[in-house]
């Protein structure tokens, strides 16, 4: 992955965004929930500057969507890490299986036909007024 001329100016590696906004890893190796100013502020840049890096580093929403990659079960192993575990040592490895989580764009109509499928079996038919 390349670094973006934007990414270097504030010095603000791929695995550090990725941790700090995707983990809710803090600079202290804590956990935490982070938004996207939280993120800004721990990184001296505004919340423009980390929106731009994600899309540019490819790590922004459409890109975990349509990732196969597991940012729920990811999230939670960072979270849940015991005490003693560096959770940017845990990070590096599911950092790894991001990059290399296959990706392909979703098929948004066909997915809406086969949820009302599964709408339709759990709920019966819709009713129009």
């Amino acid at each position: 992955m390349n670094v973006s001329e934007l990414a270097k100016r504030y010095g603000i590696t791929p695995f550090d965004l990725f941790c700090a906004y995707h983990l809710g890893i803090t600079a202290d190796d804590g956990y935490r929930f982070q938004n996207i100013h939280d993120v800004a502020k721990r990184f001296g840049c505004s919340s423009g500057v980390i929106k731009q890096l994600l899309a540019d580093l490819n790590m922004d929403a459409d890109a975990l969507v349509q990732s196969k990659f597991d940012i729920a079960s990811a999230q939670v192993d960072v979270m849940a890490a015991p005490e003693g575990v560096s959770r940017r040592e845990l990070a590096r490895e599911l950092y790894d299986q991001f990059l290399k989580a296959p990706r392909k764009a979703r098929d948004w109509a066909r997915e809406l036909v086969e949820d009302a499928r599964e709408n339709e079996k759990t709920y019966g038919k819709r009713r129009r007024p």
